[in-house]
């Protein structure tokens, strides 16, 4: 069950992955040794997608994480890209070496039964503050695109949250979360339009933008990096327990995640240069991007809205499932009342606070599990590069 981990990022690379399964079955038999440009290019694809959700779309894991640096962001996301790439690097190799599929299975590898038995339940918790977070969203982007009340919008979400979740429809989140080349298109005419039409200089926007930052997640940019990096950690580790145990081309998987990591870091890239050229609209807001959207006109605005409503509610959803299934397997007839209980808990949750106030809250929690993580990962690999080679040598 605990491969649903996966769920809210399944939604976008679902169909990609198919492919390359396919793909790779094909070229399999023909050579092993050809190395696929094909390949690379799918599982670029798929990296990126797997990474494309609710923060992207909203711009507001980029700004609470950068902000506070201004143009010094580009150099703490180049650092944040590196360890990513080490750590699935890593991640992967073991994966393929341990016959590690799924998260529950690398927790224990990496932490141990009882450190990662209680990061597994503080994983948990983590999925379930985030779907309060994500109807918070979807209610700020009503209000603000749409100017539905906010109680109002935290009611539509909750409902149709809940219904999904109850009714099980997963085939309905599965299409609408295939969105993220819908987001990924808009988003770059976003940019474009606000490059064309910045309502500051880079020079202005770049010291307006750090005085006006608001919610932050440090003021430190190299530890602004790190937390980036263990923001995304368990993730893109379940990504790779994934892919790496299923792949067969090592060097297309290698440079796919290269590839995928360059252009998503050109990607936040591209986006925040847009908001440092348009500080005086972004600066300290909860929904950048749909704050650049509104001068695109009305049609433009109302349709972005919907894409980024999309966005919360698949996500909420999907962590719904994940949080729930976490406590009750999905067969146990307490599941129903445990995902109604996850889904108004988390309705109560989305009432303490701005969306921005919850992100901020939730992206520190997650944050600081992707450090004790990343330090049992650590301390496992210096453990298993002594105690290995002991062993053999024994033998």
């Amino acid at each position: 069950m605990k491969e649903k981990l996966q769920n809210k990022k399944k939604m976008q690379k679902g169909m990609i992955f198919e492919v390359f399964q396919t793909q790779k079955g094909e070229q399999m038999d023909n050579n092993t040794n050809t190395f696929s440009v094909k390949t690379l290019l799918i599982l670029a694809g798929s990296y990126v997608s797997f990474g494309i959700g609710a923060g992207f779309a909203t711009g507001a894991e980029l700004l609470q994480f950068w902000a506070p640096h201004g143009s010094n962001a580009i150099f703490g996301l180049i650092i944040s890209a590196a360890l990513i790439l080490l750590c699935i690097a890593v991640v992967s190799r073991d994966c393929r070496k341990y016959k590690l599929v799924n998260m529950e299975m690398m927790y224990k590898h990496y932490c141990g039964k009882y450190i990662g038995a209680a990061i597994q339940w503080f994983n948990t918790l983590t999925f379930f503050l985030m779907v309060g977070s994500m109807i918070a969203g979807g209610a700020s982007s009503l209000n603000q695109a749409f100017g539905l009340p906010i109680f109002a919008g935290t009611v539509i979400m909750l409902a149709a949250v809940l219904a999904t979740a109850l009714m099980g429809m997963k085939r309905l989140t599965d299409i609408l979360g295939n969105i993220a080349p819908i987001i990924i298109i808009s988003v770059i005419i976003i940019c474009i339009f606000s490059y064309m039409n910045g309502t500051v200089d880079f020079s202005a926007g770049d010291q307006l933008i750090r005085e006006k930052s608001g919610l932050s997640m440090s003021g430190s940019l190299i530890f602004s990096a790190v937390l980036n990096f263990t923001y995304v950690v368990l993730n893109m580790s379940a990504y790779s327990a994934n892919v790496s145990t299923r792949a067969d081309h090592q060097k297309e998987l290698v440079w796919g995640n290269v590839l995928g990591q360059f252009i998503t870091v050109l990607s936040q890239t591209f986006i925040f240069i847009a908001f440092i050229l348009n500080a005086t609209l972004v600066a300290g807001t909860d929904i950048p991007l749909l704050m650049l959207a509104q001068r695109l006109g009305t049609v433009f605005y109302a349709f972005y809205g919907i894409i980024v409503v999309l966005a919360t509610y698949t996500t909420a959803t999907g962590m719904a499932w994940v949080a729930a299934s976490n406590i009750q397997h999905e067969d146990s007839k307490w599941y129903k009342p445990v995902v109604a209980a996850v889904c108004i808990g988390a309705f109560i949750f989305s009432n303490f606070g701005s969306f921005g106030v919850l992100m901020n809250l939730v992206m520190k929690m997650v944050s600081y599990l992707g450090v004790a993580f990343s330090i049992c990962v650590i301390v496992s690999k210096i453990y298993r590069a002594v105690k290995e080679p002991k062993e053999t040598s024994d033998k």
